[in-house]
Parts: C-alpha cells; structure tokens; sequence
C-alpha cells in the first residue's frame, strides 16, 4: 500500500516543500481540493482524528502532505513483525542539528511519525497492510517530546487518538508460509517513557546518522537519504560525505556477525541498556559505541558478566553471554521467551524474534569458546 504509492508521496513531500497552499482534508485523510499543509495543534493541545493534523495527503494509502519527508532506518526495531512507515516534518525556518554520532537535534515543532501494520503477506511486506496505529512524538518545547497515539479503525478510513492504549486481533501470512495470529498491542502513552525516557529526557530513538545513512527510493531510485535531506536545506551544516559517516549495517544481511550483532542491539536494547539511560546502571551495555570487538571492554555486552538480577531474569543461567556457547547465555533465554518475568525487551513486544534470536545464537557461536570464572 504504502511503497506502491511513493511516486505520489514523493510529489506532496518534495515538490511541496516550499509551503503554502490550503490545508483541506477530509475526514479519511484524502487530500481534498489542495495541498495538504500540516497544521498542528497549539502545545497541549489534543486533536481526536488522526486526520486533523493534516500529516497526510492520503491517509489510508500513507501518503504525506507537503514538506513530510518518508525516511527509513538501516536496523529496525522489532514490534512484533509489524512493518512501519516513518515520516518527519519540521517547521518551515527551521533546521535539525546534525551530529556525526550523538542524536540529531531536532527544532521545536518538530513531528516524527510511524504507522505500524501488517501485510497481507510477510513475504510481500510493501503491499495490502492492515494499518494498526499511528504514533506521532511531537518536540513542543526545547525541554518537551510529546507522544500521541491513533488507533486505525477496521474500516482502514480514520485513525482516532487513544492515551489508554488499545488491542489489535491481527493475522498475517508468515515468512514460511504460515498463517500467524497476534493481538497487537497498543501501548498506553506514558509507557512511551519507558523507552524513549521520561519528563525532559523523551528523545526519538532512531533519529541519528548511522540508523539513516542508507539508501531509500524516493521515485527516481535510491538515493541516500542523508543527502536528500541535506538537499532539502533540513540541515544545519554539510553532512560528511556518506563514506564517511557512521553506518550500520542490515542486521539479517551479509556483513559479518558481529557488525549485524552490534547493529541489532543497538537498534533493539540500547534505548534501555545505555550508559544514559533506564538500565546503564546494571552494566550491560549495548549500545554501538559501547560494544566495539577492538577497543571496548567484552564485559559491556555482558561477557562472563554475572546477571544484575536474580530469580527468573537469570533462567537458571550463570553469564550473560557465554562465549561459544548461546543455550548457556542468559541473554539467547531472555530473548526467546515471552514470560513476563524473563522477557526481554520486557514490554510493548507479545511475539519473540525469531530472527532476531538466531542472529545472537549465531554471534555468540562465533565467539572463540571460553571457561567463564
């Protein structure tokens, strides 16, 4: 639905970005009569219909109005094998600070936007989604994120907010060929905090160079997306050239293990288990820069490290990571299971991933084998 449709987005997101126009839309989304202009609302304010933002040319298709720009992630965040459609949108006069390796600073008023669904079919990921929820984390002020939630309807016509979260029976067809069932869930707002950080420190998680330094088709074929936005003025300053900058690869592509290995985490566990943030305390660190094979310290991502906590967490299990041997590290245990005293990640996820899983096992294999003491 939503890559079928990108010659379209690519004329509201790039062609419009001079601004201007009228802001009708229907209640569905549609475009109307003229261009769609976002038009968010004044700080604190809450608008019901997903649609009165105006993000969207096309809502049910995911295409965006002027000056919302689609952008995709190098290594995704697992959510239950949802696909997702990314956008951001920033005032007009406005730049993102760019950084080589820190988060992008974005300028308040800025507007990251992400629609979860699923395909039909797994094996077709771009085509017939059943939109879930769209989320949007809105910077109202220097020192504020806000996030808002809007649940599609069955109808796939409108998204309406919700603050209590919500559940989603949901099938799809599986990558092996399987019908699949999950109840989808939406997550309460402030369960937002817990991953992107509470009060001041809400922060985007993706938005920095090595999560977008990689191709995305925006109607002519690929282009790298930090030079697409740097042509659109989004920045502050010249990016490095591409070669140059920070990059991680496709976890499940060709690179060697440890690079997708690294790539994983990061994407998936260091919004969590980072020197800043909710569990830096307990030292097991997994964040890109903390897990480098060369000039960090193995114990960060929990080589021969024994487990911060006790009981079930540990799975009866001595090392985080047993080098050599991934059926004895407790991180493979946590990973796999979906027991709310195991799990890891230990919310907002009902379906273990599998892929993600096999890409540790095989990381850990790789590692030389070693008596932990």
């Amino acid at each position: 639905m939503y890559r079928s449709s990108l010659a379209v987005l690519i004329l509201g997101s790039v062609v419009g970005c001079g601004g201007g126009g009228s802001g009708d839309s229907d209640g569905s989304g549609g475009s109307g009569s003229g261009e769609v202009v976002v038009t968010p609302p004044a700080p604190g304010e809450r608008l019901q219909n997903l649609a009165e933002w105006n993000l969207f040319a096309d809502g049910p298709n995911q295409e965006p109005a002027s000056r919302v720009v689609p952008y995709t992630v190098n290594a995704r965040l697992f959510s239950d094998y949802a696909v997702k459609a990314r956008f951001v949108w920033v005032p007009e006069g406005t730049t993102i600070g760019y950084e080589d390796e820190n988060k992008w600073r974005m300028p308040v008023g800025t507007i990251l936007v992400k629609t979860f669904a699923y395909p039909e079919d797994l094996r077709a990921p771009d085509d017939n989604w059943r939109l879930l929820e769209t989320r949007l984390l809105v910077r109202e002020t220097e020192q504020q994120w806000k996030a808002h939630t809007y649940v599609w309807n069955e109808e796939q016509t409108e998204a309406l907010r919700t603050s209590a979260g919500d559940t989603i029976a949901s099938s799809w067809v599986h990558t092996n060929g399987e019908t699949r069932n999950n109840d989808y869930g939406v997550p309460e707002n402030n369960l937002c905090e817990k991953c992107h950080g509470a009060a001041e420190k809400l922060d985007t998680l993706g938005g920095r160079t090595r999560q977008l330094n990689g191709p995305f088709d925006y109607g002519d074929g690929p282009e790298n997306q930090i030079d697409h936005l740097a042509a659109l003025g989004m920045f502050d300053r010249e990016p490095p050239p591409a070669d140059q900058r920070e990059t991680l690869v496709d976890p499940f592509g060709t690179a060697p293990v440890s690079d997708r290995a690294r790539a994983y985490l990061d994407a998936n566990c260091a919004h969590c288990h980072s020197p800043e943030s909710f569990a830096g305390s307990v030292g097991f660190l997994l964040d890109y820069a903390s897990t480098d094979p060369v000039e960090d310290d193995p114990t960060n991502w929990g080589v021969c490290k024994v487990p911060a906590s006790a009981g079930p967490g540990a799975c009866g299990l001595s090392w985080d990571v047993l080098p050599g041997d991934p059926a004895q590290s407790i991180i493979v245990c946590r990973m796999e299971s979906r027991d709310i005293a195991i799990q890891m990640p230990p919310l907002a996820s009902k379906i273990a991933d599998d892929e993600g899983v096999q890409l540790m096992r095989e990381w850990i294999a790789s590692m030389p084998a070693t008596t932990c003491q």
